[in-house]
């Protein structure tokens, strides 16, 4: 116990030493203070004998009150609870950043996954090119074979140019 009270410690005086985080606890114990005197304030209003006893002792009641045990534990919890709030919000949007850092680099390991696979199909669909078209000049060499029961248009007569329709044979005789 006795190590953690002294870590506890070493942690608040690096806290402290920092400009910038002093300020920030600085400005939290101060609202932490606001806060509370905005309650008394408002506590006041309802209690009518206390109103008239800091009127009368014309602000000294509420140096007196600021100054007491009383207000001073009260503090202390209103800015451990302020810090943990803080503290809990801080480490909720780190969560969330994390999150959409995890999320980008997936989205970005998809996208290279992607183009992976699709250099990969063209890779594939080219080295099978002379196969296709060796098949390709294999069928036209065979030519067209007609099916069996397949009906074949008439073929046009070309003794006249001009005439491309078809001529139905004539029955002679």
């Amino acid at each position: 116990m006795h190590c953690r009270s002294l870590v506890a410690l070493a942690k608040a005086q690096q806290l402290l030493l920092d400009q910038q985080e002093r300020d920030y606890i600085i400005s939290q114990v101060n609202a932490a203070k606001d806060e509370l005197r905005a309650k008394r304030k408002k506590q006041l209003k309802k209690d009518t004998a206390s109103k008239i006893k800091s009127l009368v002792d014309e602000g000294k009641y509420e140096q007196q009150y600021e100054q007491s045990e009383e207000f001073q534990q009260e503090l202390k919890m209103k800015v451990r609870e302020i810090l943990t709030e803080q503290e809990w919000r801080r480490r909720k949007m780190q969560m969330r950043i994390s999150e959409e850092e995890g999320r980008l680099k997936k989205d970005e390991e998809e996208t290279k996954e992607m183009w992976k696979r699709k250099r990969e199909h063209e890779e594939q669909w080219e080295g099978t090119r002379e196969q296709r078209v060796s098949s390709w000049r294999d069928f036209m060499k065979g030519g067209k074979k007609a099916k069996k029961g397949e009906i074949r248009p008439p073929k046009l007569k070309t003794e006249d140019p001009n005439k491309s329709y078809v001529q139905r044979p004539v029955k002679r005789g």
